[in-house]
């Protein structure tokens, strides 16, 4: 696992990573048409309620530059970054 941002040292990111690797296998790489990228706004939408209540948007964010398995890809005009996820550290 990688190093976890100072800021998330006190949320459980276990936890987390087993709701974001469920959401992205079952809603991405299991999706018949969908690709392997997701947008970190549409992540955070997907899985806020399932999460620890002190993650912000921007906190998911670092949640998600932190990843093994999301690599950053582009940055949309919303400010919503794209990741590509690997499935290989998916796992």
């Amino acid at each position: 696992m990688t190093d976890i941002p100072s800021q998330l040292q006190t949320f459980d990111i276990e936890a987390t990573d087993d709701v974001v690797k469920r959401h992205l296998r079952s809603a991405y790489i299991e999706h018949p048409t969908r690709g392997p990228y997701v947008k970190s706004r549409a992540l955070y939408d997907a899985v806020e309620a399932d999460i620890d209540d002190r993650f912000s948007l921007e906190l998911f964010g670092r949640f998600c530059e932190s990843r093994p398995y999301l690599e950053k890809w582009s940055r949309g005009y919303g400010g919503s970054y794209r990741y590509r996820i690997l499935v290989q550290e998916l796992r």
